[in-house]
């Protein structure tokens, strides 16, 4: 049944058990952050650069200085700075492009990704195991839930 179709007082309560929900599990991911963050040493910028990449590389892909810059909405130089940072860290090294030697893709090192899996992969095992409980009529339902939160949230961020 759809907010629409409920008495007002039952879809306000609806509504607030929905955001109720999303900041228990924005809290409860930044409270999973703040454990990854002291276990590699690093800081909440630092953090999101290396959680891309994991992304990124988990999926088969590879990201360079350029996308960082991209993608956190900063200067070339400051996403330089991040990535000296990281790779003094050793938890990013760049490697060559497989095709144009000009290029340098950034990777997680070894450590980096290990340190990772050791507080997030019972995490990722966990979810990966709730979401298989998951019907797949549900399944797209869920994502397009999600969808539509995520798109409240940009609009509200994005609005003057």
């Amino acid at each position: 049944m759809t907010l629409e179709h409920l008495p007002h007082a039952a879809a306000s309560d609806a509504a607030h058990a929905l955001v109720s929900a999303v900041d228990a599990v924005e809290d409860a991911g930044k409270a999973l952050d703040q454990r990854v963050r002291g276990a590699l040493g690093v800081n909440n910028t630092d953090l999101a650069v290396l959680q891309y990449l994991d992304r990124v590389q988990r999926r088969g892909g590879s990201a360079r200085v350029g996308d960082i810059a991209a993608r956190f909405g900063v200067s070339s130089g400051s996403a330089t700075e991040i990535v000296h940072r990281l790779t003094n860290a050793d938890l990013v090294h760049r490697v060559p492009h497989p095709t144009d030697a000009r290029v340098r893709r950034l990777e997680l090192t070894e450590q980096a990704a290990a340190r990772l899996e050791a507080v997030v992969g019972s995490v990722r095992a966990d979810l990966d195991a709730l979401l298989e409980t998951i019907p797949e009529a549900e399944e797209a339902r869920l994502l397009e839930l999600l969808g539509q939160v995520r798109d409240i949230f940009r609009s509200a961020s994005t609005s003057g």
